[in-house]
């Protein structure tokens, strides 16, 4: 039951051909956090979405946990800004 919340990393590497050690430098570098779940590393679902935009970032670019944490903050500073600019032109159509 509680594994439902959860995805074993060995299962996550297994689907997308990786190897676990990458999940593991993922880690290192805080742009994921793994748990043990029944004695099993395993990662939250709701980190799921994010953790394969690493991958694909990874295999299509080849880059390297670091780098990885560099575009993720870049790519999260970017999201933040238009959802600032979304709320901006929220507050100015109220005007017109």
């Amino acid at each position: 039951m509680k594994m439902q919340k959860y995805i074993k990393i060995a299962d996550f590497c297994q689907g997308h051909a990786l190897e676990e050690s990458f999940l593991y430098a993922l880690h290192e570098v805080d742009l994921i956090e793994i748990v043990q779940v029944e004695r099993t590393p395993a990662i939250r679902r709701s980190q799921l979405d994010r953790l394969e935009r690493l991958v694909r970032l990874h295999r299509d670019l080849e880059l390297g946990p670091q780098a990885l944490l560099t575009v993720d903050h870049l790519l999260g500073r970017m999201e933040a800004l238009q959802e600032e600019v979304l709320e901006l032109r929220r507050r100015l159509d109220r005007w017109k």
